[in-house]
């Protein structure tokens, strides 16, 4: 017998399997659609029954002071993932709500952090309401920051010094610059010697070249330092404006679709495997 004569063919190999199949399902086909039916029906019901349940998340950027993370993302994201920290953010939401307690758990439960990047995490937390699962991201972020308050403040209040003692020397130069600017300091009245005033008025003028060098540097440094606290390099923790919100229950017409597809499989797969011997009992 040649290898031709022998060799089946992918498509009547398929042809096959889908007579195999047909023949195995034909004689179940009304129990497979009942209990597919059935199943879909139970957990549409059920899971219309379930309290209402919406997912937030957004992005939150931690603070910076001088273009440097006051807190590193890492360790931002374990003191939100602490229970403490958790705790506190339910009683600071300070929830009067008839499902407090249900409320409360949920965001215990629910509330988690993934880093995105050296300074940004991505917060999520689940409530019953929009309003409430808005409100626990905005909570969490401002009990973040104020954690962070006090480092944050210790690094500005080191730049607000080095500011403060720059303006003073500025106020300082400027008023020597006036005094300097005056009429008197170059042709005093109480000089009668030509050459004494002619070094007077050398000296009053290297005096004033170097004040003017020495306000300019004061200047830029006093940008410079400006710079530093500026909004690009200083700023809090925020909370990006792109929030997004879902509902995850209750939806009992995917649930139900799903439920229905596993089933349908299941029932399937049965019929198939008791088809073999229902055909053999057959003959």
């Amino acid at each position: 017998m040649s290898s031709d004569q022998i060799r089946t063919s992918s498509g009547e190999y398929l042809g096959g399997m889908l007579v195999f199949v047909g023949r195995a399902v034909r004689p179940r086909i009304f129990a497979i659609v009942s209990v597919t039916l059935a199943v879909m029906l139970v957990v549409f019901l059920v899971d219309r029954m379930l309290p209402a349940g919406y997912v937030a998340s957004a992005n939150v950027r931690l603070g910076r002071v001088d273009g440097a993370e006051v807190v590193p993302v890492q360790a931002a994201a374990l003191q939100v993932n602490s229970l403490p920290f958790k705790r506190r953010l339910v009683t600071a939401m300070n929830l009067r709500a008839e499902n407090n307690d249900r409320d409360r758990q949920q965001i215990l439960d629910s509330l988690s952090v993934r880093p995105q990047a050296s300074d940004v995490f991505s917060l999520t937390v689940r409530a019953g309401t929009e309003e409430r699962a808005r409100e626990a991201l905005q909570a969490a972020v401002r009990q973040l920051s104020e954690g962070q308050d006090k480092l944050r403040n210790d690094l500005l209040s080191e730049l607000n010094a080095q500011i403060a003692l720059v303006d003073a020397n500025i106020a300082n130069l400027t008023k020597i610059r006036e005094t300097l600017a005056s009429p008197n300091s170059l042709d005093p009245e109480v000089s009668k010697d030509a050459a004494a005033l002619m070094l007077r008025r050398v000296w009053v003028l290297d005096l004033i070249s170097k004040n003017e060098e020495r306000l300019a540097a004061a200047l830029g440094e006093r940008r410079a330092l400006a710079t530093r606290i500026g909004p690009t390099k200083t700023y809090p923790t925020t909370l990006s404006e792109d929030v997004t919100i879902i509902q995850v229950s209750p939806q009992p017409t995917r649930h139900a679709m799903f439920a229905g597809a596993i089933a349908l499989l299941a029932m399937l797969l049965y019929a198939i495997i008791r088809g073999p011997s229902a055909v053999r009992a057959r003959t």
